[in-house]
Parts: structure tokens; C-alpha cells; sequence
């Protein structure tokens, strides 16, 4: 990215955040992803012929969070015809071993609606089990953008998602392909299963169906290889994406 793109959304941010700061008596810090992730979104919408440039081959896997840290993986699919939503998710901890998971079958409106509303579960028995040293994986990009987004527009789900974000001392949210989100993948498509609308299923300990996949997972086995352009390996790797980032970061 040049600085001359760059430099702009800095001052803009500074001063937003600023003014911010002093109307509504806070003292709230400048958040530097924003600030790069709006620099790459400006870059890799206007850039001329984007996609002529030399793609990069990532490889994606689920990796394993720092020591003390509990990972979140959740995943929300959407059928259209039935207005339902299946939910799932799981907690693992530094070492990959399990933690605990769920899924449920519900009535939701939307694809984003269903990924929400697998986040919101998910911080809500994050809430209840005292999990607060966090990180979240998504395989949904506008999962992590409302979620940072300041808007006071936001629906009453993203503001509950927040609110226990706030509570967990906010978790660090991050963009996973769906390669490397696997397993909350498959707990969702076992709500399929589930004959009632209104209850949830936990799994306190480590379900048959993801199995291969948690143990592919705790050997860093890569799960498959994406080709893109540099600017959206580099645009993922502003939401966090750590397969992208590791890929960016290495000499072209």
C-alpha cells in the first residue's frame, strides 16, 4: 500500500476519533486495523485492473491460539426457503484440545442474520463459562465489519454482541476461510438433525462427526490452497486472517 493512501485515512481517523472523544467525554484509543483495513478497501476498490496482477497461492488451516488464549470458531448458514438458520461452534484451547461446542436450529431472516446470531450464542456461553482471555474466527467478513463498524444504526443483535464483547474484555475477532473453519462448519450442518427449533445442543465433550477435522487441526495439516490477488490477501489480512497475513508478510 502507498503511504500517499495511507496517510489520508490516518488524519481522517485521528480527527474522527478526536471529536468523538471530546463530544461524548470518552477516551477511547484509535483503532490502527480500522484505519489499514479502510486504506486497503479504498486501494483495492479503486486501484486500475486489480485483478490482472500476479495471484498468490495461500494455504489455510486452523491455527492454534496463544497459550492461555480459548479459541471461538463459529459458523451460521441460511436456508431461504424455511427461513432457518443453523448454528454451531466450538471452543479449543492453545494446545487444539476441546473444549466445548454447539449447535442449535433456528428461525432467522438472512445469511448475516444466521452468522450473527452463531457469534451471539457463542458469547453468550463464553460469558457464562468465564472465558476471558479470547479470540473469535468467522468465515463471514461482514460479521467482523459490523461488529467493529461505529454505527448507531446497528440492529439490537450487533449491539448485544458488542455488549458481551465488552464484557469478555473484548475478544479479538478475526476472518478465517472457511477451509480453516471446518469444524464449527460441521457442527452446523448437525443442526440440520435436530427436530426442534428452540433448543440447543452442547457438547461437553469431543462429538464423533468432528473428530478428523479437530485432529487435523491440532497437527496444522493444511486443509487447501486459495489463489488470489495480492490486494485481497492483503485486505483479509487487515480482518485478521492469519493464513493471509503469514502469506503477505513473505517476500514476492
Amino acid at each position: 500500500m502507498k503511504w500517499t493512501t495511507l496517510f489520508p485515512y490516518c488524519i481522517w481517523e485521528i480527527w474522527k476519533n478526536r471529536n468523538h472523544n471530546n463530544i461524548n467525554n470518552l477516551d477511547n484509543y484509535l483503532d490502527i486495523r480500522k484505519v489499514i483495513h479502510a486504506a486497503w478497501e479504498f486501494t483495492f476498490f479503486t486501484e486500475r485492473n486489480p485483478f490482472v496482477e500476479k495471484t498468490i497461492n495461500v494455504e489455510i488451516s486452523w491455527i492454534k491460539p496463544n497459550k492461555d488464549v480459548i479459541k471461538l470458531n463459529c459458523d451460521g448458514t441460511f436456508s431461504s426457503k424455511c427461513r432457518r438458520a443453523r448454528l454451531g461452534g466450538a471452543f479449543r484451547n492453545n494446545k487444539g484440545d476441546w473444549i466445548v461446542g454447539y449447535h442449535k436450529l433456528c428461525q432467522a431472516i438472512s445469511p448475516i442474520h444466521a452468522e450473527l446470531l452463531a457469534l451471539l450464542e457463542g458469547l453468550k456461553i463464553a460469558t457464562d463459562m468465564n472465558f476471558i482471555m479470547m479470540e473469535v474466527e468467522t468465515d463471514c467478513t461482514k460479521v467482523i465489519k459490523l461488529t467493529y463498524e461505529n454505527n448507531s444504526n446497528s440492529s439490537d443483535i450487533v449491539c448485544e454482541c458488542r455488549w458481551l464483547m465488552h464484557q469478555l474484555k473484548i475478544p479479538v475477532l478475526k476472518h478465517n476461510f472457511r477451509e480453516g473453519n471446518m469444524v464449527a462448519h460441521l457442527l452446523a450442518k448437525q443442526a440440520t438433525k435436530n427436530v426442534s427449533t428452540s433448543k440447543y445442543f452442547y457438547h461437553a465433550c469431543l462429538p464423533r462427526f468432528v473428530e478428523h477435522e479437530v485432529t487435523k487441526d491440532k497437527n496444522r495439516v493444511c486443509n487447501g490452497i486459495r489463489s488470489m490477488s495480492n490486494n485481497v490477501c492483503n485486505y483479509l489480512a487487515t480482518m485478521g486472517n492469519t493464513s493471509a497475513l503469514k502469506t503477505s508478510a513473505m517476500p514476492m
